[in-house]
């Protein structure tokens, strides 16, 4: 079906007929001549020795084709197809990183060499984005403070190259976890009910903010978020040191029963990352949820079609010189 979406601009199609009439009632049709149909025509007159003819110069026809042409591209001609049901299906994800002090703990590896717990955490954060075509994603980070470092979007491209950006203790040194999953849901009631995710990651235990986890999960309850949360931290282990051996304090801090309690009141789940084959493979356990459907929504395909006149307007424009001219 072909229809204009701006169709009143179609009443300004007799408006040159109707200054024509105006200035011939006015001025009589010897100013017409000079001033509506080529304004600078008496000045091109003088240049070429008053030998140009107007008529010659300018085809009538051609010009009203023109005008019709550029008024119709105006009123934004389209073609509409039938009506279509589509769903959308999308995860709504808000990631919460601690960036606090403790990350830099080098109880992870890559390719077997040591690194930091939050290096680790960006570096498989970035390839669980890069799977998110078609989601949104937004991300929380949080130290002695909680900030919202990214809204929840689809644009995941941009959000990879601000997780590159995150550095430990941007934040401050300690946890204010409540904080970090009070402004989480309020970063993700930005979608609808039913498509809530919060992915909650630390290392510790809740020692800084206003908000206590208390708090923020009847928050979480209320708003209807599910929150996945994930312990970061290996095993106090027995190292060689220098005066003999020492027991390291690797996830000696790390409050599980808390994030555990937040993770089952609101439906979501508990995970312990002790390595970085357990991060993997958490990260891809919360990347078999299933998609949230929305409510299928009725569209039409459209296409704009306004190109095609002005290519048509511009070719009589066009031709009305060149035939003139020929003559």
């Amino acid at each position: 079906m072909y229809q204009f979406l701006w169709p009143i601009v179609l009443l300004l199609l007799p408006l040159p007929w109707l200054v024509r009439k105006w200035m011939r009632a006015g001025q009589g049709e010897a100013a017409l001549s000079g001033a509506l149909k080529v304004p600078f025509f008496n000045r091109l007159k003088k240049l070429n020795g008053g030998n140009i003819s107007e008529q010659h110069f300018v085809s009538p026809v051609l010009w009203w084709l023109a005008w019709t042409f550029f008024v119709a591209a105006a009123a934004r001609p389209v073609w509409i197809g039938e009506a279509q049901q589509v769903s959308k299906e999308a995860r709504n994800i808000v990631l919460t990183l601690d960036v606090s002090g403790s990350m830099e703990e080098k109880d992870f590896d890559i390719n077997g060499r040591p690194t930091t717990r939050l290096n680790i955490v960006k570096n498989l954060a970035r390839d669980f984005i890069q799977k998110r075509t078609g989601d949104n994603v937004g991300l929380v980070i949080f130290g002695s403070e909680a900030y919202t470092y990214a809204p929840i979007s689809p644009d995941t491209k941009t959000l990879e190259e601000l997780l590159g950006e995150i550095g430990i203790g941007m934040a401050g040194n300690q946890t204010a976890m409540g904080d970090a999953l009070a402004l989480a849901i309020q970063t993700a009631s930005a979608v609808p009910e039913n498509a809530r995710i919060v992915i909650l990651m630390s290392d510790g235990v809740s020692n800084a903010g206003v908000v206590q986890m208390e708090e923020a999960l009847r928050l979480a309850q209320q708003a209807k978020v599910k929150v996945y949360t994930i312990g970061i931290g290996s095993d106090p282990k027995t190292l060689q040191g220098f005066f003999g051996f020492i027991q390291s304090s690797s996830g000696v801090d790390l409050d599980e029963a808390t994030l555990q309690k937040v993770a089952s009141d609101t439906g979501g789940q508990y995970f312990r990352a002790k390595s970085t084959q357990d991060l993997k493979k958490i990260y891809d356990t919360i990347d078999s949820l299933e998609a949230v459907e929305s409510e299928d929504v009725t569209v039409r395909p459209r296409k704009e079609l306004a190109y095609i006149l002005i290519l048509c307007g511009l070719v009589s424009w066009i031709l009305a010189f060149g035939i003139g001219r020929l003559k």
